[in-house]
């Protein structure tokens, strides 16, 4: 496999999501991070949306600013403007690698955690697009009021979006699998190799086939919104959170663009 593609999904494999029962997911309400909280002399941060600590008011400061800004880009992305969390997201920022391992007691590749309304992470390059990533995941969960396995790869590749846009400064991710681009034209899953399959909280680039389904998922995901449209992206969440599967949801938002899942997939795999 192309090194740039796998180091450019590896920290979505980084992105180590507790695997949670709906009564500790965000859907649930505001469940709070299990893990050891941060040293005495840390610094709270509070803005419209996330509760941040860290170690070092303007380090607290950066990080909230950053989450709002990612906030709003994911919210223009989806149009869920009206949807409103139940609670603030809280930001736990350790001050190192090794101190975040010890203290959440997550595997040593890990570069971030989700559980409930809270992501941990650490002081390191991989932080703002943890913080993407993972912000995306809570967001997507709760709005559609309990963990979806059926919309797993709906929701991972909106997540890998989302990542690669912080990573781009804001930029669309043009280039994001044009490492790729030639497996995924030659041997791409199926879609319901998309579908049935589940990652594990594998790390991404671990396993080909881990990585392949992240850059399929996040692939599609890319080409129902740019070349979709976001309007027709913003009709298909509430379709799916309403109950409406996955080929009457299609129908209904991108109305004659797409008549199911088995088309977007043809469509999106003639462009690439």
């Amino acid at each position: 496999m192309n090194r740039t593609l796998a180091a450019a999904l590896l920290a979505a494999g980084l992105c180590a999501c507790a695997d949670l029962p709906e009564s500790a997911s965000p859907a649930a309400g505001i469940v709070r991070s299990p893990f050891a909280p941060l040293d005495p002399g840390s610094y709270e941060q509070v803005s419209l949306h996330f509760k941040v600590f860290a170690y070092g008011g303007d380090n607290a400061r950066a990080v909230s600013s950053q989450a709002e800004g990612f906030y709003t880009t994911i919210m223009t992305d989806t149009n869920l403007f009206s949807f409103m969390p139940s609670g603030l997201y809280e930001i736990v920022v350790y001050a190192s690698h090794e101190e975040y391992v010890r203290k959440t007691g997550q595997p040593d590749w890990s570069g971030g955690v989700a559980y409930g309304n809270c992501i941990c992470s650490y002081n390191g390059p991989q932080l703002l697009q943890t913080i993407a990533h993972e912000m995306t995941h809570l967001i997507f969960i709760e709005y559609m009021g309990r963990p979806r396995r059926d919309l797993l790869w709906l929701n991972e590749g909106l997540a890998v979006y989302e990542q690669a846009k912080a990573a781009s400064g804001g930029r669309a991710p043009a280039d994001l699998f044009a490492g790729v681009r030639p497996r995924l034209r030659s041997q791409p899953l199926t879609m319901d190799e998309i579908l049935g399959f589940v990652p594990l909280g594998e790390r991404a680039g671990a396993d080909q086939k881990v990585a392949l389904w992240y850059a399929e998922c996040a692939s599609l995901v890319q080409f129902m919104l740019e070349r979709g449209g976001r309007i027709g992206f913003s009709q298909l969440l509430p379709a799916l959170r309403d109950g409406k599967g996955f080929d009457e949801a299609i129908r209904s938002a991108y109305i004659g663009v797409w008549g199911d899942l088995a088309g977007l997939y043809r469509a999106w795999q003639a462009a690439l």
